[in-house]
């Protein structure tokens, strides 16, 4: 057996329906097509002249504007059945690759990391990475 890793393209999907995976390069596409497909699976019915859209509003004395697609909730979970310890990692490497190259979140973002179980706990606490997940 051959994997050419050209072939091999980066995907998203799930939690609920992780066949349903949509390739990083068609999101924006995909996310725009939801918006005004009929409501249901992935439609959500917008009029194209609500596309555009923004709300604004005010946070710690200060003002934000979200519009669709904004990032509002951010929530990284495992499992206490399936927790993989080298998924949690990763996840914590690229949280501490991201601050250390500056990358910040907007205040507003409701940040969530709930962990299945205490050893989940430990071995983030450990590796020293849960401090980046935080």
């Amino acid at each position: 057996m051959e994997l050419n890793l050209d072939d091999v393209k980066p995907c998203v999907s799930g939690p609920k329906r992780p066949h349903d995976r949509v390739e990083v390069a068609k999101m924006q596409e995909d996310f725009r097509t939801c918006l005004t497909s009929p409501v249901g699976f992935k439609g959500f019915n917008i009029p194209q002249d609500k596309l555009d859209a923004k709300a604004t509003f005010t946070y710690e004395d200060k003002e934000y504007t979200i519009q669709h697609g904004s990032v509002v909730i951010s929530a990284i979970t495992s499992c206490t059945n399936t927790s993989n310890p080298n998924v949690m990692l990763q996840a914590g490497l690229i949280a501490k690759n991201a601050i250390d190259k500056g990358l910040t979140t907007l205040p507003y973002i409701k940040k969530s990391l709930s962990p299945g179980s205490g050893v989940v706990t430990k071995y983030l606490e450990l590796s020293g990475l849960n401090v980046f997940l935080d």
